[in-house]
């Protein structure tokens, strides 16, 4: 298989909590500025914001869900990974997301696209530059939770199984495994049912490698 990669890198990936703006499970930055001593800082506005939206959206429930309805068909053979969520715990909705933009400021030196989708009260939020492929990037969140899910929480998980959270922070090598194949280098890719098949395999055949 062919890998397809856009030029350039995403500046960032953040997998935290919509119930807080301080609980963070993961975050990987590939830029020095996203590493700089403003790291925490920039990453907490980014939660607040993102929580705002998600409560925004929740609390419009009905017209999220119409809105969502109208979008399904264009989202294909994708959607079915997006919609695996097994639990709407805490209320709400189960699914929320979009996308956000930063102009230039003190936290960024450039402008900045932010595409997050949140199922089950955890948000997956991948910073971009503006000239990033949105719906890429929003594909790839879409692959990421599912293959997150299938490798964290396989089915026959039994209900008293710990958070998934859990093995975010506690397992952040296997998450890196499956970013090195999903979003190489940081860098984006154009993903088709097929290629993604190969991916998942490729996925498989690591965590394996590192049991």
């Amino acid at each position: 298989q062919d890998l397809v990669l856009l030029p350039g890198m995403v500046y960032g990936l953040m997998i935290h909590s919509v119930q807080s703006a301080q609980t963070l499970f993961f975050s990987i930055f590939y830029t020095p500025e996203g590493n700089d001593n403003q790291k925490k800082t920039r990453q907490q506005t980014v939660m607040r914001r993102i929580l705002e939206e998600h409560l925004f959206q929740t609390h419009s429930h009905n017209d999220v869900k119409s809105s969502k309805q109208a979008s399904h068909a264009e989202e294909d053979w994708l959607f079915r990974f997006g919609g695996e969520s097994k639990s709407g715990a805490g209320g709400g909705l189960d699914h929320t997301g979009g996308i956000l933009r930063y102009g230039a400021g003190p936290l960024f030196e450039e402008p900045k696209l932010v595409v997050w989708k949140q199922v089950d009260q955890v948000a997956y939020t991948l910073i971009c530059d503006p000239l990033d492929n949105p719906l890429l990037a929003n594909n790839f969140l879409t692959l990421l939770i599912h293959e997150l899910n299938d490798h964290f929480r396989p089915r026959g998980t039994h209900r008293g199984a710990p958070p998934i959270t859990e093995h975010y922070t506690s397992r952040p090598d296997e998450i890196l495994g499956i970013l090195h194949y999903l979003l190489p280098g940081g860098q984006l890719l154009f993903t088709n049912f097929q290629m993604y098949k190969f991916l998942k395999g490729q996925i498989g055949l690591m965590l394996q490698q590192t049991k």
